[in-house]
């Protein structure tokens, strides 16, 4: 299987599991807050990451929701037999291509930008 399969197989395998972790974390009111007003946003390594100056209190929550998806990185890479990195980019491809309007992401230069209605730019391997 190429790389390209490999990525699809994975695209497939993060949406139809969800990726529990990040959906949890959405509940929490202090996370959408943060993403609402742009403090945090979408990486393209599959975590959350703070824009800007981060408190002490956003740093934990950045810190408490990037550990819940590692910890269902972790698990739905095992199951897919994969890499973490490997099931976290391709987690992260996806998480950045369901922004919304409004919404931060960091494109594949390291640069944050606010997603528009435009598609997110992305990068090339993504699935």
């Amino acid at each position: 299987m190429n790389r390209n399969s490999i990525l699809a197989a994975l695209a497939a395998a993060v949406t139809l599991s969800a990726v529990a972790a990040p959906a949890l974390a959405q509940r929490d009111p202090a996370y959408a807050a943060a993403r609402a007003s742009g403090q945090v946003g979408e990486k393209p390594d599959g975590y959350l990451g703070i824009v800007g100056a981060a408190t002490p209190q956003l740093q934990d929550l950045v810190n408490d929701i990037n550990i819940k998806r590692r910890a269902v990185y972790a698990d739905r890479a095992k199951a897919e037999q994969v890499t973490l990195q490997e099931y976290a980019f391709t987690a992260g491809c996806l998480s950045i291509a369901r922004t919304t309007p409004g919404e931060k992401y960091q494109t594949p230069a390291g640069n944050w930008e606010t997603r528009t209605s435009a598609p997110p730019t992305r990068d090339p391997r993504c699935p």
